[in-house]
């Protein structure tokens, strides 16, 4: 396991020694340095930061209150003080700090602080796994109880990045198959959903969606025209739509005696 860190001290010389000291012992990218607060801050948005090794004596904006700001940050990184200040060990893990070492720093010293991180990231890494792994298995259950609901009948349920769609399926103009996914376009917006065009000629209500082509189901309110290109080839075109829809041959009949067209 590698640990991002971010350094943090006014003083150039002591920020040399521990990025030397940090370099020896391995498992380790610094990622940036910082002479105050608001330049850590600023750096630990910008970039992926595990651990930040900060000192509390510093310009503009000291070590305590930069901690306590790293602690708002959407992802925050542990921190750790490195401090010539020994008397603040005690406000200093009533922050949460994950260590606090005071200088001179020794190199075995560090170390502990580094193994500290990687317990801790570990165990960071698995918690968000999990969470990653419920909110999946939740989405999964609330897809299979929608399935067959009268409740949500009129409703298409579409997954995307953790979240949950409920369109219309009134609003749905067509669906077009695009390789592994399908491509589900409405008046408001588009969507790209992990469906089959087959597993979604079973769920459209089939009042309204005709299969025009095998890569094509289409919503037969928005069809404006039907327009034949000879040798029994056609094209459709839809209200609200630029795109020329494919009819083909075999499902112009279908579509003729589906609406009626004699």
């Amino acid at each position: 396991m590698t640990v991002k860190l971010l350094i943090v001290d006014d003083d150039e010389r002591e920020r040399i020694v521990l990025r030397y000291l940090l370099e020896q012992i391995g498992d380790i990218q610094i990622v940036g340095e910082a002479v105050h607060g608001l330049e850590a801050l600023l750096l630990c948005q910008e970039r992926r930061v595990d651990l930040v090794c900060l000192d509390i004596a510093m310009p503009e904006m000291g070590g305590l209150e930069t901690a306590a700001k790293l602690k708002e940050l959407k992802n925050p990184p542990f921190f750790a003080f490195i401090t010539a200040r020994p008397d603040m060990a005690v406000k200093a893990f009533e922050m949460g700090a994950l260590d606090f070492i005071v200088k001179p720093v020794e190199q075995s010293r560090i170390k502990k602080t580094i193994d500290k991180a990687k317990l801790q990231i570990a165990h960071r890494d698995v918690i968000e796994d999990m969470v990653s792994q419920h909110l999946k298995a939740r989405i999964d259950l609330i897809l299979e109880r929608c399935k067959d609901s009268e409740l949500y009948s009129g409703k298409l349920f579409i997954r995307e990045k953790g979240k949950i769609s409920f369109v219309n399926q009134t609003d749905i103009i067509f669906c077009e198959s695009q390789g592994k996914k399908v491509l589900i376009c409405t008046d408001k917006q588009d969507y790209v959903s992990n469906y089959t065009l087959n597993s979604l000629e079973k769920r459209l209500d089939e009042r309204l969606f005709f299969r025009a082509h095998q890569a094509f189901i289409v919503n037969i309110d928005y069809i404006r025209e039907v327009i034949n290109l000879g040798e029994g080839s056609y094209i459709m075109h839809l209200e609200n739509c630029q795109k020329d829809i494919i009819l083909s041959r075999s499902k112009a009949k279908l579509l003729k005696d589906k609406m009626g067209m004699y």
